[in-house]
């Protein structure tokens, strides 16, 4: 396998063929922003349900002072605004490295998570295998990085021409419909 530069020319071709090594190549659909939101959505629920249900017990067992106190209604949101970043993610530490684990390690194994086999997609390297641990780690980042930036790195994926988001730039990856 080689990792030539791919023309969108290619596309079109009867029989298309890398440029520099002659394998023929394989047509994929790439998936796009809802399906793969779809996806998430399901992937969410199950982290709501593992992650967040054993976050909530480590919260009860270890007993940390409230985040709001005693506040209601809007004096509730605006001590939400004024926490400190850090502060919010050490109470959810350990919810967010179960979640990245869980995308991690099935990125990693079969290039699916449950939500993706459901919805039949498959993250895939270049060659079209899942992704090695290291780039699966990457996707992670890129994820969490899409997040902070207000979800602009999923939402690259509805105006880039390959549908990709930030994270499978980072990373080098497709997430590809199964066939």
């Amino acid at each position: 396998m080689c990792d030539a530069e791919l023309g969108p020319a290619l596309a079109e071709a009867e029989d298309p063929r890398c440029p520099e090594c002659s394998h023929a190549l394989a047509p994929v659909r790439v998936a796009g922003l809802w399906r793969r939101a779809a996806a998430g959505a399901l992937d969410g629920l199950l982290l709501l349900v593992t992650a967040g249900l054993l976050n909530a017990l480590l919260l009860m067992w270890i007993d940390p002072p409230p985040l709001l106190g005693d506040a209601e209604g809007i004096d509730a949101l605006l001590r939400v605004l004024d926490l400190a970043p850090t502060t919010v993610l050490e109470r959810y530490a350990p919810a967010l490295v179960m979640a990245a684990l869980y995308f991690g390690l099935f990125w990693s194994i079969s290039g699916q998570t449950p939500g993706h086999r459901v919805l039949r997609l498959r993250v895939v390297d270049p060659h079209g295998d899942p992704p090695r641990p290291g780039r699966a780690a990457l996707r992670v980042l890129g994820h969490g990085l899409g997040l902070a930036a207000g979800a602009m790195g999923w939402l690259w994926v509805a105006f880039d021409r390959e549908k990709r988001g930030l994270a499978d730039h980072l990373a080098q990856t497709y997430v590809v419909r199964d066939a």
